[in-house]
């Protein structure tokens, strides 16, 4: 929650539009514990464990877990202005025909990261000044850190608008 001051009211996130509405409804949850497939269009909630997700040494951390993964994050900040779909592949494909090169990157723009086989697996919104903020991964809170770290930067895939 710390981080929090550094986003609410500042001049990037008084601008207006969906985005930016959607960057400030999703900053008031830095801190957030993340919870593989917890979380919703009303807010945090429970997560649980499937195929090696949501396990923190070896033990199911999120089923007791009340935050977000990183869509639900995002489907949170944009309901329901933008009601968009559940998980990051299926915001991907929402969103897929507006996409943005990131030199032309705007707050609250989707950020998208997939595997080597396709599929996307991360969704983040941009924050502006280089920033992402996203909920990244068991053990981990809603943060804002920059782009280049936020996953591996060879998983990078683009940018859409919602």
């Amino acid at each position: 929650m710390n981080l929090m001051k550094d986003y609410k009211g500042a001049p990037l996130l008084n601008v207006g539009g969906a985005g930016s509405q959607a960057l400030r409804r999703a900053a008031a949850r830095i801190g957030t514990p993340y919870a593989y497939g917890g979380g919703g269009p009303a807010g945090p909630g429970r997560g649980f464990c499937d195929d090696g997700n949501g396990f923190l040494r070896g033990r199911c951390a999120v089923s007791s877990t009340v935050g977000f993964d990183c869509s639900s994050l995002v489907q949170y900040a944009y309901w329901p202005h933008t009601q968009l779909p559940r998980t990051a592949a299926a915001q991907y494909q929402a969103t897929a025909h507006r996409p943005v090169s990131r030199g032309e990157l705007r707050p609250g723009d989707l950020l998208f990261w997939v595997r080597r086989d396709g599929f996307i697996y991360h969704v983040g919104l941009y924050a502006g000044s280089g920033q992402v903020l996203h909920a990244p991964r068991t053990g981990r809170q809603v943060e804002v850190v920059p782009l280049d770290s936020a996953m591996p930067a060879g998983d990078y895939r683009g940018a859409t608008r919602a």
